[in-house]
């Protein structure tokens, strides 16, 4: 049973028969196992190195099953993603590099992958494009580099996951990088993190569901996987919402003014046709819900709208969006 953690026959029953009775010596542990005293101090010293007993005095009790085989069970978890890698890593010297493999790099470590994205962006000379998706790492942050980049003429199109609005905050940090030039659109599941610089290099990661185990991503240089990715970027692209997101200073100066689209209406329009809800939206950008709701029947009433789907078959033919 627990041979699947690495224990042996021997020390797994030593640990079954502590859990089912009270602490003792190897000595008291002979008789109950039937196993000399000399492999029971072996088997003991295991267990503990392994976290499954308590040495006290010479005397052994067994951990918590609950606490001790979750944390064995991530430590071989960690050990099997440490010995992945390093196989990868082996074979990859082991033969040359194939038409199909070439320059493919397993990128282990938020750090890494942090180093490994920066070093993505300061590579393009043309473009960047991009997809944004939870789970974050960190609280929202400046990306001093793509603003930096922007500032340069690189042009950036990023599609951001729907999920990643709902951050307190997302609504004007991404309204700075929009500000400077970025290109923003808004979908629903966005497959994974993705930056790729010139169409020549690419870095894509995915989330883990266990929290246990380290982000990993791919650099890819190879042309074939880029053309790849940069076929999921426009398809995902096409079918996105285009998101408008006035500079955070811009927010709640124009709430009461009726000509329109001003910038707020700008900003609610677009936050709502991601699908988020009004509530949601008056958070973002720092306004009471009271006032969407005004604004948007402002809007309705002075396009003749009865409805918000009329208003945002407005909205689209007259490309306030």
């Amino acid at each position: 049973m627990l041979s699947a953690f690495g224990l042996t026959e021997l020390e797994e029953k030593v640990y079954l028969e502590l859990v089912r009775g009270r602490a003792a010596t190897a000595a008291e542990l002979a008789p109950r196992v039937a196993a000399p005293v000399a492999e029971l101090d072996h088997a003991l010293d295991a267990l503990a190195r392994a976290g499954l007993v308590r040495l006290v005095a010479g005397r052994a009790g067994a951990a918590p099953p609950d606490l001790a085989i979750e944390s064995l069970l991530n430590q071989r978890v960690r050990e099997l993603q440490e010995a992945r890698v390093g196989l990868w890593n082996w074979l990859r010297q082991q033969r040359p590099a194939e038409a199909m493999d070439q320059d493919v790099q397993v990128v282990v470590g938020v750090p890494a992958i942090m180093q490994a994205f920066d070093q993505c962006l300061r590579g393009a000379q043309e473009e960047i494009l991009g997809f944004d998706r939870p789970p974050y790492a960190a609280v929202l942050h400046d990306n001093p580099t793509e603003v930096e980049m922007l500032g340069r003429g690189i042009d950036f199109r990023v599609v951001y996951d729907r999920r990643g609005l709902e951050r307190p905050g997302a609504a004007a940090h991404i309204g700075r990088f929009v500000a400077a030039g970025e290109q923003a659109r808004v979908a629903t599941n966005v497959p994974g993190k993705l930056a790729v610089a010139d169409r020549r290099v690419a870095l894509i990661s995915f989330s883990t569901p266990d929290e246990s185990i380290e982000p990993w991503a791919l650099l890819v240089r190879g042309a074939t996987w880029v053309q790849v990715l940069v076929a999921l970027f426009t398809e995902v692209w096409d079918r996105a919402t285009p998101l408008r997101l006035a500079p955070a200073s811009a927010v709640v100066d124009d709430v009461e003014r009726q000509s329109m689209p001003t910038p707020t209406d700008r900003q609610i329009l677009s936050l709502l046709m991601t699908g988020l809800p009004d509530k949601a939206v008056a958070s973002q950008l720092g306004i009471s819900l009271r006032t969407v709701q005004r604004r948007l029947r402002q809007l309705m009433d002075a396009t003749g709208s009865a409805t918000r789907m009329q208003l945002g078959w407005f909205v689209a033919r007259n490309d306030w969006l």
